[in-house]
């Protein structure tokens, strides 16, 4: 999996068109944003395509059956793809990271924050959140 070589550009257009985009459970939540992000910049998506869900509890179902927690389940995704996993104090823009508030989390770095969606569009967390990022041509 390759990022784009206009990458930062699709990235920054991406986030544009979607930052009003409100979270919805199986259209818009903080995996299936992520994915999107990362598909729009590669072309390819990390969840494979036979994960479906619908509502918290198919999601949540989902997330057991492939990888017991949201962490191994993105974990897994991402040794699929072969996108390496780096140290949280190399993030930057484009990044794939797990952040933990109240549960675990999926999101993008902008390079300064995390981005997730929530019931008012994008939200904005801080990278001291973060527990886990992978690099896409890492």
């Amino acid at each position: 999996m390759r990022k784009k070589a206009d990458w930062q550009n699709i990235f920054i257009e991406f986030i544009e068109e979607n930052r009003f985009k409100k979270f919805k459970w199986g259209k818009w939540d903080c995996c299936l944003f992520a994915d999107a992000c990362i598909k729009a910049m590669t072309g390819e998506s990390v969840i494979p395509a036979t994960l479906k869900w619908n509502n918290k509890e198919t999601a949540q179902e989902a997330i057991v059956n492939y990888g017991k927690t949201l962490n191994g389940a993105l974990t897994k995704a991402c040794k699929a793809k072969k996108i390496k996993q780096i140290k949280p104090i190399y993030v930057t823009t484009g990044d794939l990271v797990l952040f933990k508030e109240e549960s675990e989390l999926v999101g993008i770095s902008d390079g300064f924050n995390i981005l997730a969606p929530s019931d008012n569009g994008l939200s904005v967390k801080p990278h001291s959140l973060i527990q886990k990022v992978w690099r896409v041509n890492g």
